[in-house]
Protein backbone atom coordinates (compact mmCIF):
# COMPACT_ATOMS: atom_id res chain seq x y z
CA UNK A 1 0.00 0.00 0.00
CA UNK A 2 2.70 2.46 0.67
CA UNK A 3 3.79 2.81 -3.08
CA UNK A 4 -0.29 3.88 -3.81
CA UNK A 5 -0.28 6.14 -1.18
CA UNK A 6 3.13 7.82 -2.50
CA UNK A 7 1.46 8.30 -6.24
CA UNK A 8 -1.45 9.58 -4.17
CA UNK A 9 0.38 12.08 -2.60
CA UNK A 10 2.00 13.19 -5.51
CA UNK A 11 -0.84 13.45 -7.90
CA UNK A 12 -2.53 15.76 -4.61
CA UNK A 13 0.52 17.79 -5.03
CA UNK A 14 0.47 18.17 -8.75
CA UNK A 15 -2.90 19.08 -9.09
CA UNK A 16 -2.44 21.66 -5.73
CA UNK A 17 0.02 23.44 -8.15
CA UNK A 18 -2.51 24.16 -11.24
CA UNK A 19 -5.20 24.90 -8.88
CA UNK A 20 -7.46 27.66 -9.96
CA UNK A 21 -5.23 29.40 -12.48
CA UNK A 22 -7.72 32.57 -12.77
CA UNK A 23 -7.00 33.74 -9.28
CA UNK A 24 -4.65 36.90 -9.86
CA UNK A 25 -1.41 37.23 -8.04
CA UNK A 26 -1.64 39.66 -5.29
CA UNK A 27 -0.83 43.31 -6.00
CA UNK A 28 2.43 45.48 -5.64
CA UNK A 29 1.92 47.28 -2.47
CA UNK A 30 0.76 50.80 -2.70
CA UNK A 31 3.43 53.52 -2.77
CA UNK A 32 3.30 55.98 -0.05
CA UNK A 33 2.22 59.49 -0.69
CA UNK A 34 5.26 61.96 -0.52
CA UNK A 35 3.64 64.64 1.97
CA UNK A 36 5.37 67.33 -0.06
CA UNK A 37 4.01 66.29 -3.16
CA UNK A 38 2.45 69.34 -5.22
CA UNK A 39 1.47 67.53 -8.34
CA UNK A 40 2.26 64.13 -9.75
CA UNK A 41 5.55 64.86 -11.03
CA UNK A 42 6.90 67.91 -8.65
CA UNK A 43 7.64 67.51 -4.33
CA UNK A 44 9.02 70.60 -2.10
CA UNK A 45 11.66 70.41 -0.16
CA UNK A 46 12.51 71.98 3.22
CA UNK A 47 12.02 75.93 2.83
CA UNK A 48 14.94 78.48 3.28
CA UNK A 49 13.98 81.37 5.08
CA UNK A 50 15.92 84.73 4.37
CA UNK A 51 14.26 88.07 5.45
CA UNK A 52 10.96 88.33 3.98
CA UNK A 53 11.68 85.78 1.28
CA UNK A 54 11.11 82.07 1.54
CA UNK A 55 12.49 79.22 -1.18
CA UNK A 56 10.95 76.78 -1.15
CA UNK A 57 13.24 74.39 -3.53
CA UNK A 58 11.03 71.88 -5.94
CA UNK A 59 11.82 68.89 -6.98
CA UNK A 60 10.64 66.35 -9.74
CA UNK A 61 9.46 63.04 -8.40
CA UNK A 62 10.30 60.74 -11.17
CA UNK A 63 12.28 61.61 -14.64
CA UNK A 64 10.35 63.44 -17.22
CA UNK A 65 8.90 60.91 -19.88
CA UNK A 66 10.67 61.34 -22.94
CA UNK A 67 13.61 63.10 -24.20
CA UNK A 68 13.76 66.57 -22.90
CA UNK A 69 14.50 68.76 -26.07
CA UNK A 70 17.77 70.91 -26.05
CA UNK A 71 16.93 74.55 -25.90
CA UNK A 72 19.19 77.21 -26.01
CA UNK A 73 17.61 80.31 -23.59
CA UNK A 74 17.59 84.16 -24.40
CA UNK A 75 20.53 85.39 -23.00
CA UNK A 76 23.13 82.92 -23.92
CA UNK A 77 21.32 82.86 -27.80
CA UNK A 78 21.60 86.50 -27.82
CA UNK A 79 25.49 86.44 -26.44
CA UNK A 80 26.49 83.92 -29.20
CA UNK A 81 24.20 85.95 -31.74
CA UNK A 82 22.04 83.11 -32.36
CA UNK A 83 18.90 85.20 -31.66
CA UNK A 84 18.63 89.11 -32.74
CA UNK A 85 16.12 91.12 -31.51
CA UNK A 86 14.80 94.09 -33.53
CA UNK A 87 12.10 96.95 -33.71
CA UNK A 88 9.55 95.21 -36.43
CA UNK A 89 8.41 96.86 -39.64
CA UNK A 90 5.28 98.28 -38.27
CA UNK A 91 7.34 99.35 -35.11
CA UNK A 92 4.86 98.43 -32.71
CA UNK A 93 5.06 99.19 -29.09
CA UNK A 94 4.03 95.31 -28.41
CA UNK A 95 5.40 93.71 -30.83
CA UNK A 96 9.33 92.90 -31.77
CA UNK A 97 10.98 90.58 -34.71
CA UNK A 98 12.95 87.81 -33.36
CA UNK A 99 15.13 85.52 -35.50
CA UNK A 100 16.66 82.53 -34.48
CA UNK A 101 18.90 81.55 -36.79
CA UNK A 102 19.94 78.64 -34.61
CA UNK A 103 19.48 75.04 -34.87
CA UNK A 104 17.95 74.73 -31.77
CA UNK A 105 14.97 75.98 -30.31
CA UNK A 106 15.04 79.16 -27.81
CA UNK A 107 12.93 78.90 -24.52
CA UNK A 108 12.01 82.86 -23.13
CA UNK A 109 10.34 83.61 -20.20
CA UNK A 110 7.82 86.52 -20.33
CA UNK A 111 9.69 89.25 -17.93
CA UNK A 112 13.19 89.13 -19.27
CA UNK A 113 14.17 92.64 -19.50
CA UNK A 114 15.66 94.11 -23.46
CA UNK A 115 16.88 97.21 -23.64
CA UNK A 116 17.61 99.48 -26.59
CA UNK A 117 15.24 100.11 -29.52
CA UNK A 118 12.79 102.85 -29.14
CA UNK A 119 12.18 101.64 -25.28
CA UNK A 120 13.19 99.56 -23.33
CA UNK A 121 10.71 96.44 -23.43
CA UNK A 122 10.11 92.94 -21.21
CA UNK A 123 9.23 89.46 -23.24
CA UNK A 124 5.51 89.72 -23.12
CA UNK A 125 4.81 85.47 -22.88
CA UNK A 126 6.65 82.49 -21.91
CA UNK A 127 7.17 80.40 -25.12
CA UNK A 128 9.18 78.05 -27.13
CA UNK A 129 10.82 79.72 -30.77
CA UNK A 130 11.52 76.88 -33.09
CA UNK A 131 14.69 76.97 -34.92
CA UNK A 132 15.57 78.85 -37.55
CA UNK A 133 12.92 81.31 -37.72
CA UNK A 134 11.90 84.58 -37.87
CA UNK A 135 8.50 85.60 -36.12
CA UNK A 136 6.76 88.55 -34.07
CA UNK A 137 6.95 88.17 -30.70
CA UNK A 138 4.88 89.40 -28.23
CA UNK A 139 6.48 92.57 -25.59
CA UNK A 140 5.49 95.47 -22.82
CA UNK A 141 6.88 98.66 -22.88
CA UNK A 142 8.87 99.20 -19.21
CA UNK A 143 10.10 102.68 -20.45
CA UNK A 144 6.91 104.86 -20.97
CA UNK A 145 8.69 107.94 -21.15
CA UNK A 146 11.11 107.51 -24.64
CA UNK A 147 10.07 106.71 -28.18
CA UNK A 148 12.67 108.22 -30.18
CA UNK A 149 14.95 106.32 -33.14
CA UNK A 150 18.39 106.14 -31.49
CA UNK A 151 18.28 102.21 -32.08
CA UNK A 152 16.27 99.72 -33.45
CA UNK A 153 18.02 96.88 -31.46
CA UNK A 154 17.96 95.00 -28.74
CA UNK A 155 20.05 93.46 -26.22
CA UNK A 156 19.61 91.88 -23.43
CA UNK A 157 19.69 93.58 -19.55
CA UNK A 158 20.53 89.45 -18.44
CA UNK A 159 18.01 90.25 -16.08
CA UNK A 160 14.29 88.93 -15.53
CA UNK A 161 11.54 91.29 -13.75
CA UNK A 162 10.37 90.90 -10.53
CA UNK A 163 7.26 88.40 -9.73
CA UNK A 164 4.70 91.25 -9.95
CA UNK A 165 5.71 92.76 -13.27
CA UNK A 166 6.32 89.07 -14.70
CA UNK A 167 2.53 88.59 -14.11
CA UNK A 168 1.50 91.72 -15.06
CA UNK A 169 3.38 90.56 -18.12
CA UNK A 170 1.82 87.59 -18.80
CA UNK A 171 -1.88 88.07 -17.55
CA UNK A 172 -2.21 91.82 -17.84
CA UNK A 173 -2.74 94.75 -20.42
CA UNK A 174 0.05 97.36 -21.65
CA UNK A 175 -0.88 100.13 -18.74
CA UNK A 176 -0.94 97.80 -16.05
CA UNK A 177 2.97 96.74 -16.64
CA UNK A 178 3.56 100.76 -16.78
CA UNK A 179 1.92 101.25 -13.17
CA UNK A 180 4.17 98.26 -11.74
CA UNK A 181 7.06 100.13 -13.19
CA UNK A 182 6.23 103.36 -11.90
CA UNK A 183 5.43 101.62 -8.25
CA UNK A 184 8.95 99.85 -7.79
CA UNK A 185 11.04 103.15 -9.41
CA UNK A 186 8.66 104.89 -6.37
CA UNK A 187 9.64 102.15 -4.21
CA UNK A 188 13.35 102.10 -4.70
CA UNK A 189 14.28 105.21 -4.93
CA UNK A 190 14.81 104.67 -9.23
CA UNK A 191 12.72 106.99 -10.53
CA UNK A 192 14.02 108.45 -13.53
CA UNK A 193 13.39 110.99 -16.88
CA UNK A 194 11.85 108.29 -19.21
CA UNK A 195 10.67 106.00 -16.73
CA UNK A 196 12.49 102.76 -17.84
CA UNK A 197 13.25 99.66 -15.44
CA UNK A 198 16.57 99.75 -17.12
CA UNK A 199 17.93 100.97 -13.01
CA UNK A 200 16.12 97.79 -11.42
CA UNK A 201 17.00 95.40 -13.47
CA UNK A 202 20.63 96.71 -13.28
CA UNK A 203 20.60 95.88 -10.23
CA UNK A 204 20.41 92.28 -10.95
CA UNK A 205 24.44 92.31 -12.06
CA UNK A 206 26.22 95.32 -10.25
CA UNK A 207 26.72 94.42 -7.09
CA UNK A 208 23.35 95.98 -5.31
CA UNK A 209 22.22 93.13 -4.18
CA UNK A 210 25.11 91.12 -3.39
CA UNK A 211 24.47 90.75 0.69
CA UNK A 212 20.57 89.19 -0.71
CA UNK A 213 22.57 86.90 -3.25
CA UNK A 214 25.39 85.66 -0.90
CA UNK A 215 22.53 84.88 1.64
CA UNK A 216 20.77 82.75 -1.11
CA UNK A 217 24.20 81.01 -2.25
CA UNK A 218 24.78 80.08 1.41
CA UNK A 219 21.46 78.57 2.14
CA UNK A 220 21.63 76.51 -1.66
CA UNK A 221 24.93 75.56 -0.88
CA UNK A 222 23.68 73.08 2.08
CA UNK A 223 20.63 71.00 0.07
CA UNK A 224 22.35 67.87 -0.57
CA UNK A 225 23.85 67.41 -4.27
CA UNK A 226 21.55 64.17 -4.65
CA UNK A 227 18.27 66.81 -4.29
CA UNK A 228 20.31 69.79 -6.27
CA UNK A 229 20.33 67.53 -8.93
CA UNK A 230 16.86 67.11 -8.87
CA UNK A 231 15.27 70.47 -8.98
CA UNK A 232 13.24 71.66 -11.24
CA UNK A 233 12.06 74.97 -9.84
CA UNK A 234 10.97 76.96 -6.64
CA UNK A 235 7.82 78.03 -4.77
CA UNK A 236 8.38 81.51 -3.40
CA UNK A 237 6.80 83.32 -0.74
CA UNK A 238 7.11 86.68 0.58
CA UNK A 239 6.33 87.36 4.26
CA UNK A 240 4.83 83.78 4.20
CA UNK A 241 1.71 84.88 1.23
CA UNK A 242 2.90 82.41 -1.49
CA UNK A 243 3.83 84.68 -4.65
CA UNK A 244 4.89 82.37 -7.59
CA UNK A 245 5.61 78.72 -8.24
CA UNK A 246 8.34 78.03 -11.24
CA UNK A 247 7.97 74.68 -12.82
CA UNK A 248 10.38 73.28 -15.74
CA UNK A 249 10.23 69.82 -17.62
CA UNK A 250 13.48 69.30 -16.76
CA UNK A 251 16.56 70.06 -14.94
CA UNK A 252 18.88 70.72 -17.33
CA UNK A 253 16.32 73.93 -18.18
CA UNK A 254 15.85 74.71 -15.02
CA UNK A 255 19.91 74.71 -13.98
CA UNK A 256 19.74 77.32 -17.29
CA UNK A 257 17.52 79.88 -15.64
CA UNK A 258 18.02 78.86 -11.90
CA UNK A 259 20.46 82.72 -11.51
CA UNK A 260 18.35 84.46 -13.45
CA UNK A 261 15.09 83.68 -11.52
CA UNK A 262 16.75 84.06 -7.91
CA UNK A 263 17.85 86.77 -8.77
CA UNK A 264 14.26 88.17 -9.93
CA UNK A 265 13.07 86.36 -6.27
CA UNK A 266 15.74 88.62 -4.55
CA UNK A 267 14.30 91.71 -6.63
CA UNK A 268 11.07 91.80 -4.83
CA UNK A 269 11.49 90.76 -1.40
CA UNK A 270 14.39 93.96 -0.71
CA UNK A 271 11.32 95.91 -1.20
CA UNK A 272 9.32 94.33 1.12
CA UNK A 273 10.21 95.11 5.03
CA UNK A 274 10.54 91.19 6.32
CA UNK A 275 7.78 90.45 9.70
CA UNK A 276 7.52 89.22 12.90
CA UNK A 277 7.50 85.81 13.16
CA UNK A 278 7.50 84.89 9.33
CA UNK A 279 6.55 81.54 8.54
CA UNK A 280 6.77 79.49 5.34
CA UNK A 281 3.78 78.70 3.95
CA UNK A 282 2.66 74.74 4.02
CA UNK A 283 2.66 72.23 1.14
CA UNK A 284 -1.61 72.21 1.57
CA UNK A 285 -1.65 76.15 1.22
CA UNK A 286 0.92 76.11 -2.32
CA UNK A 287 -1.25 73.26 -3.80
CA UNK A 288 -3.97 75.81 -2.36
CA UNK A 289 -2.56 78.85 -4.73
CA UNK A 290 -2.06 76.67 -7.76
CA UNK A 291 -5.64 74.76 -7.52
CA UNK A 292 -6.83 78.60 -7.67
CA UNK A 293 -5.66 78.99 -11.41
CA UNK A 294 -5.60 75.20 -12.29
CA UNK A 295 -9.70 75.34 -12.14
CA UNK A 296 -9.71 78.89 -14.25
CA UNK A 297 -11.01 78.27 -17.64
CA UNK A 298 -8.13 78.09 -20.04
CA UNK A 299 -7.46 79.95 -22.67
CA UNK A 300 -4.61 80.50 -25.61
CA UNK A 301 -2.42 83.28 -25.10
CA UNK A 302 0.83 82.67 -27.38
CA UNK A 303 1.41 80.09 -30.34
CA UNK A 304 4.55 79.06 -32.26
CA UNK A 305 5.18 76.04 -34.69
CA UNK A 306 7.41 74.89 -31.53
CA UNK A 307 4.92 75.50 -28.78
CA UNK A 308 1.53 76.43 -27.48
CA UNK A 309 1.00 79.02 -24.20
CA UNK A 310 -2.31 79.10 -22.30
CA UNK A 311 -3.09 80.64 -19.33
CA UNK A 312 -5.63 80.44 -16.74
CA UNK A 313 -6.68 83.37 -14.50
CA UNK A 314 -7.82 82.35 -10.89
CA UNK A 315 -9.25 84.95 -8.23
CA UNK A 316 -5.91 84.47 -6.11
CA UNK A 317 -3.73 83.36 -9.00
CA UNK A 318 -2.93 83.13 -12.43
CA UNK A 319 -1.30 79.77 -14.31
CA UNK A 320 0.86 80.32 -17.66
CA UNK A 321 1.37 76.66 -19.17
CA UNK A 322 3.73 76.21 -22.31
CA UNK A 323 3.58 73.42 -23.92
CA UNK A 324 5.13 71.67 -26.72
CA UNK A 325 3.24 71.36 -30.06
CA UNK A 326 2.79 68.12 -31.69
CA UNK A 327 5.81 68.34 -33.92
CA UNK A 328 8.67 66.53 -32.43
CA UNK A 329 11.68 69.25 -31.81
CA UNK A 330 15.26 68.48 -32.86
CA UNK A 331 13.66 64.94 -33.53
CA UNK A 332 12.83 64.25 -29.74
CA UNK A 333 9.82 63.15 -28.48
CA UNK A 334 9.53 65.74 -25.31
CA UNK A 335 7.47 65.41 -22.35
CA UNK A 336 3.96 67.70 -22.97
CA UNK A 337 4.75 70.39 -20.81
CA UNK A 338 7.89 71.91 -20.66
CA UNK A 339 6.90 75.12 -17.65
CA UNK A 340 4.40 76.64 -15.52
CA UNK A 341 4.23 79.48 -13.84
CA UNK A 342 1.83 80.26 -10.84
CA UNK A 343 1.76 84.35 -10.59
CA UNK A 344 -0.66 86.01 -7.23
CA UNK A 345 -3.38 88.29 -8.73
Amino acid sequence: MRPALGLLAISLLALSAHADPKVPAPPPPTPKPDPAAISARAAMLAPIQIDSLTLTPIVAIAAPAGKPAEMLVLDEAMASKQVKISEGEQESVNDLTLINSSDRPVFVLAGEVIIGGKQDRIIGANTVIPPKTTLSVPVYCVEHGRWDNSSKVFTTANALAHGRLRGKASFEEQGEVWKEVAATNAKRNTANATDTYRTVAKQQSDGTLKAWQKKVDEALARVPAADRARMIGYAIALNGQVATVDMFQSPALFKKLEGKLLRSYVTEAVSIKAGKDVKAPTTDAVKSFMADADKAAEKNSYETKAAKTKVRKGSKSAKSAVDFSDDAVQGAMPAPSVYESYQVR
